[in-house]
């Protein structure tokens, strides 16, 4: 006779079970991987020049990857320093030892001459062999709580994470994350050295890790637009979930060749110095990345929810 399972049934043992889960759970995981890999693609917002009778409220500035680049530093702090931006986002690799003294010091000293105040984030270089980026960061950026932190400026929010530690949800800087960017409903600006979306095939692998940890967050927040350095040249993606992510190692004195554009690419320049320069609007940053000698390689604006004019007072906190 038949029992519950039907004639000639046998009820599931627990290994089968667990193999069934298993399964059901790979299957969710790479539906959701492959959703987060292939994000929905939009068109680039052009530059588009001032709005009639709306002041800028303040700028900062970005570069990456200053590792031995003495007069290439020299050349681009110099130019920060002509634009009166109020901070500058480092974007990793400061140097190229960490263990050594003096080449952090030609980079921080040649920031406080020319009286930049820089934000930076942990690159692979800036670490020691036993560390995250700890050592290095506490002894030089006192002042930082830790080597993932963020801060509030002009009504935007940001995020400033180290690539070197674990983003995945249950990490503590994973958990960091969530809190911080769950707590603010400013727009978001999130820097970290490597780089999540680049058409460039180095640090593939864990490139694509980013994409599921970092990615599949950011694109359900406020954030706007993610820096990231790691690859000496300058690459700029169509918005991605509503994102622009752009890569940016242009303080490096070893620039990388080009690579071939995708169909997330819209701007890929390699073989050229370069730092970038954000103007903060109501509602949009305007963004310029310049060459050593000043001259525009890309130019782009990133649409913001308007700002209160009680968010766009608050200076640096």
């Amino acid at each position: 006779m038949g029992g519950p399972f039907g004639p000639g049934r046998k009820p599931m043992n627990h290994s089968a079970r667990r193999l069934v889960f298993a399964a059901l759970v790979a299957a969710a995981w790479s539906a959701y991987a492959w959703a987060v890999a292939t994000p929905q693609i939009g068109q680039p917002v052009g530059a588009g020049g001032a709005t009639p009778g709306q002041a800028k409220l303040g700028s900062f500035g970005f570069i990456g990857d200053t590792q031995l680049g003495d007069e290439i530093v020299d050349a681009a702090f110099r130019r920060l320093h002509e634009a009166r931006v109020d901070f500058v986002l480092h974007l990793g690799d400061i140097v190229d030892n960490a263990a050594s003294d003096d080449q952090w010091h030609a980079v921080l000293d040649k920031a406080g001459e020319y009286q930049l105040r820089l934000r930076p984030v942990v690159g692979n270089h800036d670490r020691l062999p036993d560390d995250r980026g700890e050592a290095r960061f506490q002894e030089f950026f006192p002042e930082l709580p830790g080597t993932f932190y963020d801060f509030h400026y002009r009504g935007l929010h940001f995020v400033m994470l180290n690539s070197e530690r674990s983003l995945a949800p249950w990490s503590e800087q994973g958990k960091f994350l969530a809190e911080r960017l769950g707590a603010s409903g400013e727009p978001a600006i999130v820097c970290l050295h490597r780089p999540v979306f680049t058409c460039g095939r180095r640090d593939w692998g864990n490139q694509a890790l980013r994409r599921v940890w970092l990615h599949g967050r950011l694109s359900e927040t406020a954030t706007a637009l993610v820096l990231a350095g790691h690859h000496h040249y300058y690459d700029r993606t169509k918005p991605l979930d509503g994102i622009t992510y752009v890569t940016s190692g242009g303080g490096s004195r070893k620039l990388y060749p080009a690579e071939t554009p995708d169909a997330t690419t819209a701007v890929f320049r390699s073989g050229v110095n370069h730092y970038g320069i954000v103007d903060v609007y109501a509602d949009r940053l305007e963004v310029r990345v310049l060459d050593l000698e000043g001259e525009t390689l890309d130019r782009f604006d990133v649409r913001l929810p308007y700002l209160t004019v009680a968010q766009s007072q608050r200076t640096i906190r």
